[in-house]
């Protein structure tokens, strides 16, 4: 790792090295939907679960995206054994297929205490000696511009269109556009693996500014803030996992939920019109916001969960009652 901390392993994915930022994740299940998010785009992820790998790989239309979207993978032990009614491969025959390093054999609950005691960092998986690096594959976002169906259009703005997004909104009568110059009823902003670049920000803002609905979802809340002139800051210790416990402010109402970031809103920042929707029961950052003049909300955990639980899935219910209000 940056530091110089290394730790030894066995590989079992494509034979390459490769870098990026090291992060973990505490879930105990779910790594096709986790890897296959573009949250993971280019990250070396380690999971703190100890058995990975024991129930497959499903067919691509079940996963988020169609390929890998991680940079690497660190486990504790793999298994080569699958089974499970819906596996169409193995784990590491899925990683070697998108050129992606793994390796197992690595106590990951150790590597998970030194970055929340040193931060999250920089680290390299370098496989057979070879420190050369390639360079992470590039995942170019599908080449469609409108999925699933429904008589209500949704505009995306974000870096990654999840499958499950796309599932939440059909089953509620909606599909999703990615251009954004398309006529829509509402929008739904997604975050970034990074610090949201000018480009995003300023599509936010237009869409902050139509009088239209907007959700953001995933992260989504901390564009929305930037686009309206508040803050985003580094959390001490990130929220990887599907036990993140939110509270919505104001109210006795808690949510177990599902999230990846490592950003959040800073508060103090928050511009005249808006508050603070929903906190973390842990650390008490802030997990959502949400305007007080119209529907526009966003929050940091992802309510499609379709790593589990759903029960926050209840705020795309809001969202489109308040586009189907809109449109009469």
């Amino acid at each position: 790792m940056e530091d110089g901390t290394t730790f030894a392993g066995f590989s079992f994915g494509a034979e390459i090295s490769a870098e990026g930022e090291v992060v973990f994740n505490t879930a105990m299940v779910g790594y096709p939907e986790l890897l296959s998010d573009p949250l993971t785009r280019g990250q070396v992820v380690v999971l703190t679960y100890p058995l990975i790998g024991n129930y497959g790989v499903p067919a691509v239309d079940e996963l988020e995206t169609p390929f890998v979207q991680a940079g690497g993978l660190v486990v504790t032990d793999y298994s080569e054994v699958y089974s499970h009614f819906a596996a169409q491969k193995s784990l590491g025959d899925w990683l070697k297929e998108n050129n992606v390093p793994a390796i197992f054999g690595v106590d990951t609950r150790e590597v998970a205490k030194h970055l929340r005691e040193h931060g999250e960092m920089k680290g390299r998986i370098i496989i057979g000696g070879n420190s050369e690096t390639c360079a992470a594959p590039q995942r170019q976002d599908r080449a469609e511009t409108t999925f699933g169906e429904g008589d209500l259009t949704i505009c995306h703005i974000g870096e990654g269109l999840k499958n499950s997004i796309v599932k939440s909104f059909q089953r509620r009568g909606a599909r999703i556009t990615t251009d954004t110059a398309a006529p829509c009823d509402g929008y739904l902003v997604t975050g970034t693996c990074g610090e949201a670049s000018a480009e995003l920000i300023d599509d936010v803002r237009q869409a902050v500014g139509s009088g239209r609905p907007v959700l953001g979802v995933c992260g989504g809340d901390l564009p929305i803030v930037q686009a309206v002139g508040g803050a985003i800051g580094k959390l001490a210790h990130s929220h990887r996992g599907t036990n993140q416990p939110v509270i919505e402010v104001g109210t006795s109402h808690a949510m177990i939920t599902t999230q990846n970031h490592g950003w959040a809103v800073v508060r103090e920042s928050l511009p005249e019109g808006w508050s603070v929707w929903f906190e973390n029961l842990n650390d008490g950052s802030v997990e959502g916001v949400r305007c007080k003049e119209g529907f526009v909300r966003g929050v940091s955990f992802h309510p499609e969960a379709s790593m589990r639980p759903a029960e926050a899935d209840r705020l795309y219910d809001e969202f489109m009652e308040a586009v189907g209000r809109q449109r009469g």
